[in-house]
């Protein structure tokens, strides 16, 4: 029994003695294991001091990039402020340099203007036409230089133009060529470019030419109608002696001596009216205009015109007029009116229509009464 106790007793001692080793090997490993957390919790919390430490150097230098940044910019702005007012200084004595020289050059080209007026505005002798004329309006203010030496020119401008009047009178505008005027006045085509350069000139000069001059109108024939009527009733037999007129006649052809004549004439007859000068212009302009229309309807209603737009019958006649085509072609159920208005010859030439007893036709008397009307208001 002894000996199974101290065997006993000793296995005991040596477990115990294993316990104990454990034991210890446990406090050692916890030991070294609380070593290791304590050196981790400093490395962490020299860590995070070296990171407070760089966040704060960061928000330091951000803090300075931030203020020179803001100086930066301001320094710009003082700049920017500077060269925007050196700018403005510098476009305000610009704007006042242009200033000047527009002031000049005004000045300059109402100098020039003055002196265009006055050379365009010529008498009798004096040389050439202003060089910035059109040649179909130039050549109608040309007059023959005074005292120059050498032989006298063969032919006269108004040579020309009668020339070109009597072949258009005869034979239509159409026949009207340089070949055909050089013939008829005795020249060669070539000779007669010394004296116009083209055939626009020549219908410049024969439009001037034919019109003639208006009736002089003062006080003493009467009021405003009765001197435009005296104007118009001397006017439109010209005009339906050269029905040509009405192709010729444009707003800016043939602005010569006679055609500011009657502008003048017709113009001036509304003197003491309470028209303004812009009605005035616009009364006589529709008074011209209708002049124009019916002589362009005429020359298209005469046989030559009608021939020239349609052709002819198959007899080789004229085509029928207009009143004659309606006559032949609209229905009593369907143009009643028309053929009414056709039978009394209403659709004949303007040189066929009624006129009253100076000679005016219904279209101008119809205009004159309208203006009669117009002063009447504005009176």
């Amino acid at each position: 029994m002894d000996d199974d106790e101290a065997r006993e007793a000793e296995e005991a001692r040596r477990e115990a003695e294993l316990l104990r080793r454990d034991r210890e090997k446990a406090e050692r490993a916890e030991a070294k294991e609380a070593e290791r957390l304590r050196r981790d919790l400093e490395k962490a919390d020299q860590a995070a001091r070296k990171d407070v430490e760089r966040r704060e150097r960061d928000r330091q230098k951000a803090e300075q990039d931030a203020a020179k940044e803001r100086d930066r910019r301001r320094k710009e702005q003082e700049k920017a402020a500077q060269q925007a007012v050196r700018e403005a200084a510098r476009q305000l004595r610009e704007a006042e340099k242009a200033q000047r020289a527009a002031a000049l050059a005004q000045q300059q080209a109402a100098r020039e203007a003055e002196k265009a007026r006055r050379h365009a505005v010529r008498v009798a002798g004096s040389e050439g036409v202003p060089v910035d004329l059109p040649p179909g309006i130039a050549v109608l203010w040309r007059t023959p230089p005074a005292g120059r030496p050498g032989p006298r020119p063969s032919l006269t401008l108004e040579q020309i133009a009668d020339a070109g009047i009597a072949l258009a009178d005869a034979e239509g505008l159409e026949s009207v060529s340089m070949a055909r005027l050089a013939e008829s006045l005795g020249f060669t085509t070539m000779s007669l470019y010394r004296y116009v350069s083209s055939k626009d000139e020549v219908l410049s000069l024969m439009s001037d030419r034919a019109t003639g001059r208006p009736p002089v109108v003062g006080a003493e024939v009467g009021g405003w109608r009765d001197r435009l009527e005296l104007v118009l009733a001397v006017q439109q037999p010209i005009l339906r002696a050269h029905p040509w007129l009405a192709r010729t006649s444009t707003v800016l052809h043939a602005v010569g001596p006679g055609r500011l004549a009657w502008m003048e004439a017709m113009l001036s007859a509304l003197d003491g009216t309470p028209l303004a000068e812009h009605q005035k212009v616009g009364a006589i302009g529709l008074l011209a205009s209708h002049g124009l229309d019916q002589l362009r309807i005429g020359e298209e209603l005469s046989g030559a015109g009608r021939t020239a737009a349609v052709g002819t019958t198959a007899e080789g006649a004229p085509a029928p007029d207009l009143g004659e085509l309606i006559s032949m072609l609209a229905s009593a159920d369907e143009h009643p009116a028309l053929l009414r208005a056709a039978g009394q010859g209403a659709f004949s030439s303007p040189e066929d229509a009624p006129q009253d007893d100076d000679g005016l036709d219904f279209g101008t008397v119809l205009i004159l009464d309208g203006i009669e009307r117009l002063i009447a208001q504005a009176s």
